[in-house]
């Protein structure tokens, strides 16, 4: 977590204006319906696919950076439902108590959100990406940088969509023509294999920019800011999929190399606890007009609660307080809702103001990844190449820092269950309503079944649908799978 005097850090307020119209009118290309309208605040398809000058590319480049923030509100409360961090109780919408907790998932309803977004940023990327070769005024360094930026964002893109539907599968051919049929689908190894090739393809061109970007680079990016720099975070990423690849779809070679990409990132031990938080933001602003934090809510709203468990399975400091990350991401509301029988006594406060918690700060960034989720990552991969000491160290190390907690019982003798147990408990609490990794642990970890089911009828799911009409473009009746 970080306050909001750490979120202002992330970056200036001219940055935060260059988003705020990329936003407003990201890219034409990125847009439903005819690519013949103008749009006099974003380069054309036309313009970018001809000869496209350096500004003309560095407008583009702050479009991509913008739909970077597709959905990301909406991912982490739908997934804070499915894996039980949370409930929405506002009551504006029977999906949240009803379609979502319970079923049946509807392949045109709430289970098919988080698809569109996604999509559209690769298409812009796809767009730019072309564009590149036949740029005026940048040099080889200035497109071998661009191209790798873009190709991070993609690959990041394709991942979360592959995370989202999991065995269903999704669709990365996607570079085509409107005229050819839908692309096809593919399994949800092949779309995290993807997404790894290409996060290391972007390696090679950010290695090969040079010192700086051609473009401006937002809020959110503080210290990652150059191809150098902004290297380290790709690894972060790439470390991040391989892990899910090794869990998820189980390739066992993913975990070495998961451990040589994080070996390229920010990950360190050296700081503690202040670089805990380093790392990579999604910027927001309370100004009007701009981005501001989609979660963050005063302790008075009745839209999002705590699920009563998170408070119930907190560990205990030695001075008998609950683990510091309850305590700094969570508070009482001082009252009960009660809605459909789902019941919320607490809120999210992690992004509300540091001073009166009561109170939400609408500029409070969100993490995307930082320094806490990368020494946890080098605890699951340690653990999985024969580092076992060094796993235990890592957990130990984000217990006393980040939760005020004494060390864990575990040992390097421990079994897999007992590790992949404390693994998780402090995945829960380091990264709580920040991107959902209650219901994305439980499935990678097969443990669906141990996510707590408040009400008799109540279901858990393994994964979102695929969208009805993306199944009805292929011929598919909904719900539908590549299977």
């Amino acid at each position: 977590m970080i306050d909001s005097s750490q979120a202002r850090s992330h970056g200036s307020r001219g940055g935060r204006t260059r988003i705020r119209v990329a936003l407003a009118s990201v890219l034409v290309l990125a847009a439903c319906g005819d690519l013949d309208i103008l749009n006099t605040n974003a380069p054309t398809v036309e313009t970018l696919t001809g000869s496209p000058t350096r500004d003309v590319l560095a407008r583009a480049a702050t479009g991509i950076f913008a739909q970077t923030f597709s959905d990301v509100g909406t991912e982490i409360q739908f997934y804070a439902l499915y894996g039980r961090e949370g409930y929405n109780l506002l009551g504006n919408d029977p999906r949240e108590t009803g379609e979502q907790i319970r079923g049946p998932q509807d392949p045109t309803g709430r289970n098919s959100g988080i698809w569109t977004g996604p999509y559209a940023a690769i298409r812009t990327i796809n767009t730019y990406l072309a564009a590149l070769p036949n740029a005026t005024g940048m040099t080889e360094a200035d497109r071998r940088a661009s191209a790798g930026f873009a190709k991070t964002m993609k690959a990041w893109h394709i991942h979360r969509l592959a995370v989202r539907t999991g065995a269903l599968g999704i669709a990365i051919d996607v570079d085509r023509p409107i005229t050819d049929d839908p692309a096809p689908f593919v399994s949800f190894d092949a779309a995290m294999a993807a997404a790894s090739a290409l996060m290391d393809d972007a390696l090679v061109d950010l290695q090969a920019g040079g010192a700086t970007f051609p473009f401006s680079v937002p809020p959110g990016y503080t210290g990652f800011n150059t191809p150098v720099t902004f290297s380290q975070f790709n690894r972060a990423l790439a470390a991040k999929i391989l892990v899910h690849r090794a869990t998820f779809v189980g390739c066992q070679t993913c975990w070495g190399q998961a451990a040589t990409a994080l070996g390229g990132s920010f990950v360190t031990s050296a700081g503690l606890p202040a670089s805990l938080a380093t790392g990579v933001y999604y910027g927001y602003s309370s100004s009007a007009g701009e981005p501001a934090n989609p979660v963050a809510e005063p302790l008075s709203n009745d839209r999002l609660w705590v699920h009563p468990s998170i408070m119930s399975g907190a560990q205990i400091q030695t001075g008998g307080q609950p683990d510091l990350r309850l305590t700094r991401k969570v508070a009482p509301a001082g009252r009960s809702k009660n809605l459909n029988d789902l019941v919320g006594t607490h809120k999210p406060i992690l992004y509300n103001n540091a001073a009166n918690p009561a109170v939400a700060n609408l500029g409070a960034a969100i993490p995307w990844i930082s320094n806490e989720e990368l020494l946890l990552l080098r605890a699951e991969i340690r653990w999985n190449t024969g580092q076992r000491g060094g796993a235990v160290e890592d957990l130990n190390l984000i217990r006393t820092n980040a939760g005020g907690l004494s060390v864990s019982a575990l040992t390097a003798a421990s079994s897999d269950n007992a590790f992949v147990t404390e693994l998780l408990y402090n995945r829960l609490y380091s990264l709580l309503w920040s991107q959902g990794t209650r219901w994305i642990d439980a499935r990678r970890y097969g443990r669906l079944q141990s996510l707590p089911v408040d009400r008799a009828g109540d279901s858990v799911f393994e994964n979102m649908l695929i969208p009805a009409n993306e199944c009805a473009a292929r011929g598919l009746t909904a719900p539908c799978t590549i299977l």
